[in-house]
């Protein structure tokens, strides 16, 4: 039985202070056994390469900047050597934020389940795969719980301009409002969107058109969520005649009680001029209270293509408090996965007479929306007056 040492198996160690570190990072970092899921947040934000410091009292403040576009104006006609008349130099909108920290729902491990481990790794002859596995599997649920948690904020921030945090057991409240101009916060135009009789297109391109007045020629897409573009969109009187007249001039017509598909929609919109290209959103995140979304309902968004702003990060502050003023009696290892993201701290103390083991993910990261002086959300529920 001394042959198959349980203190000696990969599993065991994982909780190591010295060969913990190494052994849990070949595992997060291994993309067989942790999944990269696709999730909202890494399909609109990127991440900061550079760590956000953290001040004495343990706070992350970041600056989120950008500079403002020149706009480009007609030549002037000059004599003959005469010089050029400067152009004004646009300055640098900025906000600043802290960054918050985060924890996912710990795993503890009391003594007779770390014995029912032992026993079944000498049942299987010294293999430990089927423990770390389930070990494994519990890691995931915590990073798929901070992905969930990024793309909620990350959905708060693109519809509303702010973050209020609700969700979770823990601090509640306000993270962050980037300083998106208050002539940015637009309504649907003449109609609600959800008014069949709405002229959603030539409202969007209305839209679309005093934005880039104030803005300048940049390239622009619209975030419209699934919800709003199917249920709302693809049954706009107004779209269904576009859809009907291209189908009909390009000989695909529409069979009697065929409903409007996106790909016939995707068609047809490109007749009609002033409108950018629409990219369709969709999250949702599992909360206490059951499903919820970080979308704005009814909120759909102008902004300029690409990135919609950066995930800034700061260094887990227990990382580095434990591994300076820890206490000796306890042992921890500490890996990261997420892209440096998230923290994976496996703890062995003692509770009482027994020993614990342990498991805890952690996050100290927030988006910030870095395109905000040409970030316009529309609320679609409400017409001009």
């Amino acid at each position: 039985m001394a042959k198959y040492d349980f203190n000696n198996s990969t599993f065991s160690k994982l909780w190591d202070s010295v060969e913990g570190p190494r052994l849990l990072s070949v595992i997060l970092t291994n993309p067989e056994m942790i999944r990269a899921y696709p999730t909202f947040w890494k399909q609109h934000f990127g991440i900061d390469p550079n760590i956000t410091p953290t001040n004495a009292d343990g706070t992350a403040p970041f600056v989120s900047r950008v500079r403002e576009l020149n706009d480009a104006y007609l030549m002037d006609m000059r004599a003959p050597l005469g010089d050029s008349i400067p152009e004004d130099k646009k300055g640098v909108s900025f906000y600043t934020g802290v960054i918050p920290d985060f924890i996912a729902r710990g795993t503890v491990e009391q003594a007779m389940e770390r014995e029912y481990k032992e026993q079944l790794f000498i049942e299987n002859f010294g293999n430990d795969a089927q423990i770390v596995a389930q070990f494994v599997d519990d890691v995931q649920t915590k990073i798929n719980a901070a992905d969930m948690t990024l793309s909620n904020m990350a959905a708060q921030l693109m519809s509303k301009g702010f973050i209020n945090y609700q969700a979770g057991l823990g601090i509640k409240g306000g993270i962050l409002k980037a300083e998106i101009p208050a002539e940015n916060f637009v309504k649907a135009g003449e109609k609600a969107w959800s008014d069949p009789e709405a002229q959603i297109l030539t409202q969007m391109a209305q839209i679309e058109e005093e934005a880039r007045e104030r803005f300048g020629e940049i390239a622009m897409q619209w975030n419209i969520p699934y919800k709003m573009f199917h249920n709302v969109i693809l049954k706009n009187k107004q779209v269904a005649e576009l859809v009907q007249s291209y189908r009909t001039l390009n000989e695909k017509p529409i069979v009697s009680g065929m409903g409007i598909t996106e790909e016939m929609f995707r068609e047809a919109i490109v007749a009609f001029e002033g409108i950018s290209p629409i990219v369709i959103v969709q999250e949702k995140q599992r909360d206490v209270v059951g499903m919820v979304s970080g979308w704005s309902e009814n909120v759909a968004v102008l902004r300029p293509v690409g990135l919609a702003g950066l995930i800034r990060h700061t260094t887990i502050l227990d990382q580095k408090m434990y591994e300076k003023y820890g206490a000796t009696t306890i042992a921890r290892a500490f890996a990261k996965t997420g892209n440096g993201l998230f923290t994976v701290m496996n703890t062995t103390l003692n509770n009482g007479n027994m020993k614990e083991w342990h498991t805890d993910l952690m996050m100290s990261a927030v988006p910030s929306l870095d395109e905000f002086p040409y970030h316009v959300i529309v609320d679609t529920s409400s017409a001009n007056a």
